[in-house]
């Protein structure tokens, strides 16, 4: 059973970060580098990663799916996550 209220915790961590320009300062390498540990902790809580970055893994150009920094990210998925996924 996933934490999904700690998945959403940590999606408006992410959302308020962005919003108050906090990862804009930190740029773009910072910005992965701070979600991916985001993810992680959560892991460890039993979160969900695509709830984590659900609604706005385009904008930190993370796939939500394989988790690699991606600039070609369609509905949170990267190329080869999407070629996968037609398969």
């Amino acid at each position: 059973m996933s934490n999904h209220s700690g998945s959403y915790m940590l999606n408006e961590v992410l959302r308020k970060a962005k919003e108050m320009g906090v990862l804009e300062q930190i740029g773009k390498e910072k910005t992965i580098e701070f979600t991916l540990a985001l993810v992680e902790i959560g892991g460890s809580y039993d979160c969900n990663d695509g709830e984590i970055l659900d609604g706005i893994s385009e904008e930190l150009g993370i796939c939500y799916y394989c988790m690699k920094p991606s600039d070609d990210l369609k509905h949170g998925l990267c190329k080869d996550c999407r070629d996968n996924d037609e398969e």
